[in-house]
């Protein structure tokens, strides 16, 4: 079943008296994801909506916690709306929680993945399949006969951030409590002042043309000695015979 990833970018919490919690968030597909519509473009090119609600039964409908929805442009003029998708998951509540306090906290997800598509067999797929093209393999997204696909599975990247160690105040160097400190932490280097790979590659260009500058410089000095020699015996010869 294909496997698609995506990126969150924004996010905001509905919370409802009687009703469940629904995380929402404005997603787009993950970089280096391809999935074409068969209506024509492409997944990437448009803007998704990811609604997670909280689940406080276990069941699923007919083997599925949510769905993939395919959302054509519609209107003229201004109400014009284009095309976009929308992601609809059911989470329980033990997996929800954790991802309400990343939310919470101002983060996001890295990345997520689901699984789409009705299942035909163990390696077969209806709505959302594998198609070959020139430049290999691909994702397509039957949108013309599948508008809304069912979303079997789902996996999440969540931040997790490890605070760095401190030192308490004490004496003796150990803070105090009998315990030795532990090592000062390795200053953080700024990614701005490590060399990129469009960096490295454009020194390693700087000294290959070095190289060969050098190297046409010396096979010139050579020559121009060994003109300069030749001159030399040939000016003694004619001298000598004279």
């Amino acid at each position: 079943m294909p496997l698609v990833s995506f990126k969150p970018t924004k996010a905001r919490l509905v919370i409802e008296d009687g009703k469940d919690s629904v995380l929402v968030m404005k997603v787009a597909v993950a970089k280096g994801e391809t999935v074409e519509l068969a209506g024509g473009g492409r997944l990437e090119a448009l803007s998704g909506v990811l609604r997670i609600r909280e689940r406080k039964a276990s069941s699923r409908a007919n083997g599925a916690i949510g769905s993939l929805v395919f959302i054509d442009e519609s209107g003229r003029g201004t109400n014009y709306a284009p095309a976009k998708f929308q992601i609809n998951l059911g989470m329980a509540a033990e997996k929800f929680e954790p991802l309400l306090r990343v939310a919470l906290s101002g983060r996001l997800p890295n990345k997520f993945f689901v699984d789409a598509g009705e299942r035909v067999s163990a390696h077969e797929t209806r709505g959302l399949s594998y198609g070959l093209r020139r430049d290999g393999r691909t994702k397509i997204w039957d949108t013309t006969t599948f508008r809304s696909l069912p979303v079997t599975n789902f996996a999440m990247i969540l931040p997790i951030e490890v605070p760095e160690p401190r030192e308490n105040g004490g004496g003796n160097g150990n803070g105090g409590n009998g315990y030795a400190h532990a090592p000062a932490p390795i200053e953080h280097i700024p990614m701005e002042s490590m060399a990129t790979n469009a960096q490295v590659a454009e020194l390693v260009d700087d000294l290959l043309v070095f190289q060969s500058e050098t190297r046409n410089t010396l096979y010139a000095m050579v020559a121009i000695v060994g003109v300069v020699v030749v001159l030399t015996l040939v000016f003694g010869l004619v001298l000598l015979f004279r």
